[in-house]
């Protein structure tokens, strides 16, 4: 039994079965104490009328030698005591007279059936008349008064012990209406349980489904959205997964397809230089040496790049933080491409908080800064300004770097931090990198649990705002 269906189905009629077999138990048990404390009361009062009837018999016996061994007096005596004989007078005369046969089921009157469980006791509580009774149990009992003085005790075998017939057939009846509607109830229940259960589990089968063909890598499958409760917020979290997988697949090619790319040209010039130095093409010269030394460090700069972004995503990024002094490395990275900035007719202006402190990875922090200000450096329009600008909140360390153009649509801000992203399109290395630098700031600046984000610049540029906790 491995499917939903048959579990859910399952689940409702054990539940159900449980809870009517509570509701069957109470129901019997509360009519059964009902019926006892029903025929309680009406033997109690059978008590009340016999008691004054046999204090009168004894008063004119004087004893209880007219009920003593004769078991018929005493039957005659209960059958003449009913509300349909009320004369006193006509019971005693009707005592005297000679015993006759007894008639085969005269006693049905008593629907409490009372003549075969009273008995009458004496004033030492032996038994004079009536049935038998264990001295060890306990009886209700009526005392028998004869001038304020104890002569006697009527009491009867209470129903608790033996109910009467017609109680007994009643509660087997009721035990049988009982079983019959558990019987029409679970029959509903497992209908119904049935239709629920399908109505459940079909959409949960269907994302069962979906979920599959996302695992063989469809993920072009969508779920249909059908209801708002708990499986349809699932559905929108599977749709939401499949855009996700569907996204990171796409974003998977594109990066193995640019970390080739990447590769290639460098590659491809050295290996043309080394060619045409073997052919006599070129003669090693300074020139020539610069060109190869040019192209041996772009590719360990690209190699250094995607290695630090490896480690970063395997959360292997080796981070040794200490107590560093953030203004300082601000102000060095500045001194460091002033001068590049410089040959380009950019100013760079620096607006920085002395001895900012905080507990980071200098070497990480450099690397962070370096990437910054290359991006200014290769993107900022001829006699631009580069505002660099380092300020603190309380709880948290706040670096700024502006620039004066050109500005950037929201779109391309929102890819700004994604691998082998170019606002310029063209792959030309003058103006455009390997599209790595940012993507390596946000990897270094959320592994200082901080937060980076790309804004609009008061100058009309575009603005990076960086935020690392103090």
């Amino acid at each position: 039994m491995r499917s939903l269906l048959s579990k859910i189905l399952l689940s409702l009629v054990i539940s159900v079965v449980i809870a009517l077999l509570v509701v069957v138990l109470i129901t019997r048990t509360s009519l059964h104490r009902g019926m006892v404390e029903y025929i309680e009361q009406q033997e109690a009062g059978q008590l009340g009328k016999l008691a004054p009837e046999l204090s009168e018999l004894y008063r004119q016996e004087g004893d209880w030698s007219l009920l003593r061994g004769h078991p018929r007096r005493w039957r005659r005596l209960l059958r003449l005591t009913r509300p349909s004989i009320p004369d006193r007078h006509e019971v005693q005369q009707e005592m005297r007279r000679p015993p006759f046969p007894e008639v085969s089921g005269s006693h049905r009157h008593d629907r409490l059936n009372l003549p075969r469980r009273l008995f009458l006791l004496d004033s030492q509580k032996n038994r004079v008349a009536g049935v038998v009774i264990s001295t060890d149990e306990k009886h209700r009992m009526e005392p028998i008064e004869v001038d304020g003085r104890v002569v006697g005790w009527v009491g009867f075998v209470t129903a608790r012990v033996s109910l009467p017939g017609e109680a007994q057939q009643f509660l087997h009846q009721q035990a049988r209406v009982l079983i019959l509607s558990l019987a029409i109830a679970l029959t509903l229940v497992a209908v119904l349980g049935f239709l629920l259960a399908r109505h459940l589990s079909r959409p949960l089968t269907e994302l069962a489904k979906i979920v599959e063909a996302l695992a063989r890598g469809e993920y072009s499958e969508r779920a249909v959205i059908r209801t708002g409760d708990e499986i349809g917020r699932l559905s929108v979290d599977i749709n939401r997964l499949a855009e996700t997988l569907e996204k990171n697949r796409g974003a998977r090619r594109r990066w193995m397809a640019d970390i080739a790319h990447e590769l290639r040209t460098p590659v491809a010039i050295l290996k043309g230089e080394i060619e045409a130095l073997e052919d006599g093409v070129r003669v090693v010269n300074e020139q020539t040496k610069t060109s190869l030394g040019e192209e041996i460090d772009h590719l360990a700069r690209l190699v250094d790049d995607l290695q630090t972004l490896a480690l970063s995503d395997a959360g292997a990024l080796d981070l040794k933080k200490e107590a560093t002094n953030f203004s300082r490395l601000a102000q060095q990275a500045a001194g460091t491409f002033r001068a590049r900035l410089a040959e380009k007719g950019i100013e760079l202006n620096l607006h920085l908080v002395e001895d900012m402190m905080i507990n980071a990875d200098p070497q990480r922090l450099r690397q962070l800064l370096n990437n910054l200000l290359e991006n200014c450096c290769r993107y900022v329009e001829k006699g631009g300004r580069v505002a660099l600008t380092l300020t603190a909140d309380g709880r948290s360390v706040v670096l700024s770097l502006d620039d004066s153009g050109p500005g950037l649509e929201a779109e391309q801000m929102e890819n700004l931090f994604e691998r082998f992203y170019r606002v310029e399109q063209s792959r030309a290395r003058s103006t455009g990198g390997s599209g790595l630098g940012l993507a390596i700031c946000r990897n270094i600046v959320d592994a200082h649990d901080g937060n980076i984000r790309a804004e609009t610049s008061r100058m009309g540029g575009l603005c990076i705002r960086i935020e690392l906790p103090c």
